[in-house]
């Protein structure tokens, strides 16, 4: 049963997915069913003025800044969370916790 678990999940939701809504159907008016399908438009009208934009000095330096401080704040996170005389001692005590849970097992 556990292995059909997962796939499960996706075969409930793609069935969802088939489903039919009259209620839903039923809000569409004649007039929108009626109405021809909306015209496509090249998305260079929207994006073309952003491609032109010119950065002036002043916010060309600003916006370096930024970025070398996002890039030094990532450097600084990217580094160990925990110290190595701290993942050590953590090691130590798995190992010691590993050792009692195999004592306790041939006792019982």
């Amino acid at each position: 049963m556990r292995a059909s678990f997962p796939i499960l999940i996706p075969a409930l939701v793609a069935l969802a997915g088939c489903a039919q809504f009259p209620e839903l159907d039923a809000t569409v008016t004649e007039e929108a069913r009626a109405a021809p399908a909306p015209e496509l438009v090249d998305n260079s009208v929207v994006l073309g003025p952003a491609s032109e934009a010119i950065l002036d000095e002043e916010t060309q330096a600003d916006m370096e800044a930024r970025a070398a401080a996002l890039e030094a704040r990532a450097e600084a996170a990217s580094g160990p969370v925990i110290s190595p005389e701290e993942k050590a001692e953590l090691l130590r005590r798995a190992a010691a916790l590993r050792a009692e849970a195999a004592r306790v097992a041939q006792e019982s």
